[in-house]
């Protein structure tokens, strides 16, 4: 049994090191050599914002075979300003926004990450993790090659280097490079003789897609992590990158796709639905927004709570969506009753400078309070604690992902248990649990997600979605690696 000293350690640990996802990616090939596609990208990624506010960069070729490369610690608006703009001309280009890690400082964390083969200049964007990093780096370092960040993106372009020594051929090179790698992760390749790769890994855990936009006798080929960067280019979605997919792309060529392999298991990671992803995108053909409409309905018809003078009240803004599920199923009405502090980010903000209650929905009322998840459960302990303050009479948590009781090694978010207060609770009965977190938020009550309903309303086969974080409450597998 954990007792509430041991969940305060617990918050002393999780304080020095914060929980994080990262990166999205960004592509754009226009078939006019004479158009400058930066400012697209630039759009592009302030769609994709929300997948990281840390770093920003974007690298671009003009038909002259010119690769120009810029980088830099902050938000697209700021690094990517319009005076950088016009120096980044070209009609091909890819771009990158990225979490990191609090403690990176310096701008060569960022990405696009440069390199040059010989002739070829190259330039990578990628989203994801490498999980059998360390014996690459030790063949790496076999075959005398140097490495100096030790950062996944770095690792990768060691490795193209030297396969592309043994080749001669990015085709080839990258066909073995797919073979090579271990992880999740989504890639684009820029190089300066104009040609874009996207690839997906095997596991199809990390999403990228593509679409085409014609604007007169113009054609755009798009890739980004999120299709909500075509909508605002006003592109049209083709399809997603297949897990283990190699598409090449020109701008005087066809498209041609490499099929490699993929894994006996694929599936997307069931967060990308639940929290990553912006609600208006489409992620292997599912919406995630209609996907969290399901997630609140779901939970709604898996509630015997049965209070008046109640409102469904959204954490936001990835829990509204499930909010508004709930409410249409309960017929409770729905309220924003929290105020979001847009213009404060998540990598320095506390709850208190992110959100405020709105005193005349919640004074008085029992709030149903729907949110997306619980991590650490010290974000929820303070916004129910605000709440209360604000007037509330009772609040009742719903929570539209189940648990996350296994780190995963895919994923930055659930790299490292000691994060995961499901896991660090060490509890094999759910009802216990689900008790000892209710007391420990000070919720009213709470109710979680089951998987079960979670695979219904993704709406995918469940051999297409990664559940491993969620899967068992065996706490006590010391196998599973950080």
């Amino acid at each position: 049994m954990i007792y509430k000293n041991n969940l305060n350690v617990f918050y002393i640990e999780m304080m020095k090191r914060k929980i994080r996802e990262r990166c999205g990616v960004f592509g754009i090939i226009s078939t006019n050599p004479n158009y400058s596609v930066a400012k697209m990208i630039y759009s592009g990624l302030i769609a994709i914002q929300h997948r990281g506010q840390l770093y920003s960069g974007m690298a671009i070729v003009n038909h002259k075979g010119e690769l120009r490369n810029y980088k830099g610690r902050g938000l697209v608006s700021k690094v990517l300003n319009p005076k950088r703009l016009r120096l980044l001309s070209g009609n091909v280009g890819i771009g990158h926004v990225c979490y990191g890690k609090p403690n990176c400082l310096h701008e060569e964390d960022a990405q696009p990450y440069y390199f040059k083969i010989s002739d070829l200049e190259l330039a990578l964007a990628l989203n994801g993790a490498i999980i059998n990093h360390d014996d690459l780096m030790i063949t790496l370092k076999n075959l005398g090659r140097i490495i100096i960040s030790g950062s996944d993106v770095e690792l990768i372009a060691v490795l193209i280097e030297t396969l592309f020594s043994q080749f001669n051929d990015m085709d080839e090179c990258l066909k073995e490079l797919i073979k090579m790698l271990e992880g999740a992760y989504s890639l684009l390749i820029l190089t300066n003789n104009g040609h874009i790769y996207a690839i997906r890994d095997p596991t199809g855990c990390k999403p990228l897609c593509y679409g085409m936009l014609e604007i007169n006798d113009m054609k755009f080929y798009i890739f980004s992590s999120e299709s909500c960067s075509l909508d605002v280019l006003g592109a049209k979605l083709i399809d997603d990158v297949k897990p283990g997919e190699i598409i090449k792309i020109h701008p005087e060529k066809e498209i041609q796709k490499f099929f490699i392999k993929s894994n006996e298991r694929v599936g997307v990671c069931h967060f990308e639905y639940v929290y990553f992803a912006r609600p208006d995108s489409i992620i292997d053909g599912i919406s995630v927004g209609e996907t969290r409409f399901r997630l609140g309905m779901n939970l709604a018809k898996d509630d015997d709570l049965n209070i008046s003078n109640a409102v469904v009240v959204p954490v936001p803004d990835s829990g509204r969506s499930a909010a508004m599920g709930y409410s249409w199923y309960s017929g409770i009405p729905y309220e924003e009753g929290l105020m979001k502090n847009r213009y404060i980010w998540q990598l320095k903000a506390n709850p208190k400078e992110k959100l405020n209650p709105i005193k005349s929905v919640v004074n008085g009322k029992n709030i149903i309070l729907v949110d997306d998840s619980i991590l650490s459960g010290e974000t929820m302990k303070d916004i129910i604690r605000m709440l209360r303050e604000a007037g509330a009479k009772s609040i009742h948590v719903r929570i539209s992902c189940p648990p996350i009781i296994k780190s995963c090694k895919l994923n930055d978010l659930f790299s490292n248990r000691d994060l995961l207060i499901a896991y660090q609770t060490k509890i094999q009965d759910y009802d216990h649990f689900n008790s000892l977190m209710q007391e420990y938020i000070e919720a009213d009550s709470l109710k979680f997600q089951t998987i079960e309903s979670l695979i219904d309303a993704i709406q995918l086969n469940e051999n297409r979605i990664c559940l491993y974080c969620l899967r068992e409450f065996c706490f006590v597998d010391e196998k599973i690696e950080r």
